[in-house]
């Protein structure tokens, strides 16, 4: 069987002059069929290479803020550290494969980055802007943390069946306004954006949570995976 390659985004670490990726990430697409990719940031000629050798792409979370400028906001204190590089190649990866209808799956902070992409725009801090402090967990990362309800009919809950899912949750910031043709899929019992999806693409889907942490335990987080790799295949034809 031939295995869709799916890129995926990786980290910098400035000071060790290294990328990083969690092997969840890996290990998460070499379960549902795929072959992960790890895509070093690279200038305009080069991105152009990635998306024309990836049949899907993964835009991985990380410990960092999306500059507040990127949707027309000043920075505010309780906004984090920002890692420029590292968004405007995932801003120009993102955009890319939206132009190419590549199938693309948005985790924590790629979720957040699809909106923005979009034309959308987020709570900098939740706890500062909505009153809402209960989304940075204190149970280990691989421990779900709450419910969220999906939204029937959307392509999350085709993936994942209609009920509410058990999610993980290391997150201060947010959607707030959904971008353009921007589909909210899924909540937290306290109003937060939990999913969000693209309709007028094959598949575009983000999610607020961690899946990657959890497919092993919950058979419905490994849904997601396969759907992203099933959606990748159907670009071979």
């Amino acid at each position: 069987m031939r295995r869709p390659r799916i890129g995926v985004t990786v980290d910098l670490d400035d000071a060790r002059a290294e990328y990083r990726l969690s092997r969840q990430y890996a290990d998460a697409l070499l379960a549902a069929g795929g072959l992960p990719v790890p895509l070093p940031y690279a200038d305009a000629a080069t991105l152009g290479a990635y998306v024309s050798l990836c049949q899907g792409i993964v835009i991985t979370g990380g410990a960092f803020d999306i500059a507040p400028e990127r949707y027309g906001e000043a920075r505010r204190a309780a906004c984090g550290v920002a890692k420029p590089d590292r968004t405007a190649f995932e801003w120009a990866l993102c955009s890319a494969a939206f132009e190419g209808r590549i199938p693309v799956l948005g985790v924590c902070g790629g979720m957040q980055l699809m909106n923005v992409v979009r034309g959308g725009t987020l709570y900098q801090d939740l706890g500062q802007d909505a009153g809402i402090r209960a989304h940075e967990q204190e149970l280990p990362a691989g421990e779900p943390s709450h419910a969220v309800a999906l939204v029937p009919e959307t392509l999350l809950a085709r993936l994942l069946g209609p009920t509410p899912l058990s999610v993980n949750s290391s997150h201060h910031q947010a959607v707030r306004e959904p971008g353009l043709g921007v589909l909210v899929s899924a909540r937290s019992p306290d109003g937060v954006v939990e999913a969000i999806e693209l309709p007028d693409l094959p598949f575009a889907l983000g999610v607020q949570w961690h899946p990657e942490r959890l497919f092993q335990r919950d058979p419905r987080q490994f849904e997601l995976w396969r759907g992203l790799v099933q959606a990748a295949a159907d670009v071979y034809g």
